[in-house]
């Protein structure tokens, strides 16, 4: 057992099958027949929640504010997922970010730190591009943070 802080995990709520809806169990999450119940807040469980189809589990207690079993098997799964996790003692927030493999593109997995909810610029690398002006500071942020499709844009049928 590690530091256990805040952690949050959102996917499409369409991609739970049997495989996700038993890791998601192992999570605490808690199934009726079919349909997801949502849980209550709970003083020390997670939160569950849906809104406009993507699935959300908030967790105040996460194994350093991730979830290591459930996002390996969204990656398996080719399942996109965005993970973020609160800043503990020496542990900078950060959010992962999981696009799978589509249309001939490759897959992203990035790993951002957060200040303010916003990623981390290092600005000693920005001063060395200035001499290349903005189209070198353009493709160092196009290099270290793409772009990438919302996790809405899963919601159709692939």
């Amino acid at each position: 057992m590690g530091d256990r802080f805040w952690g949050r995990i959102e996917f499409p709520a369409r991609m739970i099958d049997e495989e996700l809806r038993e890791a998601l169990e192992r999570e605490e999450v808690e199934f009726k027949g079919e349909n997801l119940v949502e849980k209550c807040m709970q003083v020390y469980g997670p939160e569950v929640y849906m809104e406009d189809g993507i699935f959300s589990l908030d967790d105040q207690e996460a194994n350093y504010g991730m979830f290591s079993d459930l996002e390996d098997l969204l990656r398996n799964k080719s399942i996109p997922f965005d993970r973020q996790s609160g800043q503990a003692y020496d542990y900078t927030p950060e959010l992962v970010v999981f696009r799978p493999a589509q249309n001939g593109a490759p897959a992203l997995d990035l790993t951002l730190l957060l200040h303010d909810d916003e990623p981390f610029v290092i600005v000693r690398e920005i001063r060395k591009l200035l001499p290349q002006g903005i189209e070198g500071i353009k493709a160092y942020l196009d290099r270290h943070f793409p772009a990438y499709p919302p996790l809405s844009d899963y919601l159709k049928a692939l």
